[in-house]
């Protein structure tokens, strides 16, 4: 729906999908240039320091092709878990802390600290902590992506009205459904935002800790095609990461905002 003075107006399917295509089309401009952009440096810099787009998408393609070879599965697998379960304690959390704001106090300095700590020392750590593996990998995710999805949601937790938290109250509707009907209708554009954020961070940080504490996945096949120096696969799968980010953004996130968040269109 839409506002036209003020007034909800349905939207045809007609336009929700020119909507959504528009927004491909403007993107495919936008990657054309980089690509071209992409040429040009190629051509000055040459092969080795930075490879033609037409050899990386080839190189990319043949990866894709053979995905288990390539370990692209696992570093999914492992995004999805990781993210997933990062963004739903998160939400969860900025719920209650909406509900019961001395939770919300004692959260505070929490999240403060966890977004104050680089990625790479959680990495470092879990590595000891862990070792080498799914569970390294998975756990920081988990934590650098949770206190991100808790600071963009809670940003929108904080300006709820408060004359209806008191309406809420004086009509004693209780906390769920308080949650229901008030907080997470309010909270689903910062939910949406924060998805964006958490999935584009997570996929980023499952490469760099698969790089540096996993024997498989994207970012083990990175290392080893670094130290091969085999810049035409690194670039690959340089490549198919961007590819992944940008597929969800549009197969996922878009039909979101245009479904949930028309007014934003």
């Amino acid at each position: 729906m839409i506002l036209i003075d003020n007034v909800k107006k349905d939207r045809g399917a007609f336009l929700k999908v020119a909507d959504y295509l528009w927004g491909g089309f403007s993107g495919l401009a936008t990657i054309a240039l980089i690509i071209a952009l992409w040429q040009i440096g190629s051509e000055l810099g040459g092969e080795f320091l930075l490879p033609a787009p037409q050899a990386v998408f080839v190189r990319a393609y043949e990866l894709l092709a053979d995905y288990k070879n390539s370990e692209i599965n696992i570093t999914l697998v492992r995004s999805l878990v990781g993210v997933g379960t990062a963004c739903a304690i998160g939400i969860t959390l900025v719920l209650v802390a909406g509900a019961y704001r001395s939770f919300a106090a004692f959260l505070k300095p929490v999240i403060t600290t966890l977004l104050s700590m680089p990625p790479i020392i959680w990495i470092v750590l879990a590595i000891f902590w862990f070792g080498f593996g799914n569970a390294s990998t998975i756990f920081t995710i988990i934590i650098t992506v949770l206190p991100l999805t808790f600071a963009s949601s809670m940003v929108g937790m904080m300006s709820v009205s408060e004359e209806l938290k008191e309406m809420f109250d004086a009509y004693k509707l209780g906390v769920c459904k308080k949650i229901r009907h008030l907080y997470v209708p309010h909270l689903t554009s910062h939910i949406i935002s924060s998805l964006s954020v958490a999935v584009g961070m997570g996929v980023k940080i499952v490469i760099m800790g698969e790089l540096l504490g996993a024997n498989d996945g994207m970012g083990a096949k990175i290392a080893n095609a670094r130290v091969m120096l085999d810049t035409t696969e690194v670039m690959a799968y340089v490549v198919l990461t961007i590819a992944i980010i940008m597929l969800f953004e549009y197969l996922v996130i878009e039909p979101l905002k245009i479904t949930l968040m028309p007014w934003k269109r």
